[in-house]
């Protein structure tokens, strides 16, 4: 099987994600679909498919041991996938990793299954002309659709919108949309510092990966930006717990900080369907004093959750 036949085989499948392991024997394959893994499928020519991965994502096909990152494009039926690669180097042999971003399809905000307090919530939100919204979960819980969802919402040519994806998913119209380029030195931190100076109104930010990032996002919602954003965190409250490891100035989160979206991906025999949990800030005038005060004090918090 060759990677074209390969990548077919996982896009009818539906997979998420395929991984691949190169030993002196074979190579095995294994699919992610709808959450579980399929079982290992051993294939002849692993070298082969291996060094055609990495020519696609630009990676170099006579290191074996180094960690590489890359992506590619493929086209089926009329649709371009994405194709995010990672290889690492284990005992058994080179281990990779294929994360297939499906065509991005367009939702209405109403459409995205956000309980009605939530969205009702978000919905406000979105239309002030400053603050912070942290949208968190794990990889593939759908953070990006909702994001979008947001975007789209407001995207009525009144704001200046800037966007910072890796890769830029769906292109939209009337917005700026920018991808990181390690190759050039111009990481997400960078592209949002030189966005202080393009007098954006509106700033969606892909994932939120550092301490810079972070202080640098939440400096410019303090500053008359709204600024929508992605974490990888396990529930709403561990952004909390994140910002504090990462030494996030406490008054100025909590200054700005207007939604805490948390969103995981349940799966069926053939189906997903997210699941939201939402907090939203309680304190108006009176600050809270601390990180622990707002980990400890669940009554800083309304917690969004009914079904709609």
């Amino acid at each position: 099987m060759n990677l074209d036949q390969l990548l077919q085989r996982a896009i009818e499948q539906q997979a998420s994600d395929i991984h691949i392991l190169l030993t002196k024997q074979n190579v095995i394959v294994r699919l992610r679909c709808f959450g579980q893994l399929t079982p290992p499928t051993v294939l002849e020519g692993g070298p082969t498919l291996v060094n055609r991965i990495k020519i696609e994502a630009n990676l170099n096909i006579a290191e074996t041991r180094r960690t590489q990152e890359g992506q590619f494009s493929v086209v089926h039926e009329q649709a371009t996938y994405f194709v995010r690669v990672s290889i690492v180097h284990s005992e058994q042999g080179e281990k990779l990793a294929l994360r297939i971003l499906s065509p991005f399809r367009q939702r209405a905000l109403t459409d995205i299954g956000l309980p009605t307090a939530a969205y009702q919530a978000l919905e406000t939100a979105i239309q002030q002309t400053s603050g912070l919204i942290l949208v968190c979960g794990a990889t593939g819980s759908g953070k990006t659709t909702t994001l979008y969802s947001c975007i789209e919402h407001i995207n009525d040519g009144s704001r200046t919108i800037f966007t910072i994806e890796d890769p830029v998913e769906l292109p939209i119209q009337n917005i700026y949309q920018f991808e990181p380029n390690i190759g050039l030195d111009i990481d997400t931190h960078s592209l949002l510092k030189a966005f202080m100076r393009q007098d954006p109104d509106v700033i969606m930010v892909g994932e939120i990966r550092d301490a810079k990032t972070a202080d640098l996002a939440i400096s410019a919602a303090l500053t008359g930006h709204l600024v929508l954003a992605t974490l990888h965190t396990n529930s709403a409250l561990n952004v909390v717990h994140r910002c504090q490891n990462w030494s996030v100035d406490f008054f100025s989160l909590v200054s700005t900080l207007k939604l805490i979206i948390h969103q995981s991906m349940t799966y069926q025999t053939d189906s997903q369907h997210p699941l939201f949990s939402t907090l939203q800030p309680q304190w108006q005038n009176q600050l809270p004093s601390s990180y622990a005060t707002l980990i400890e004090q669940p009554q800083l918090w309304q917690l969004l959750m009914e079904s709609n």
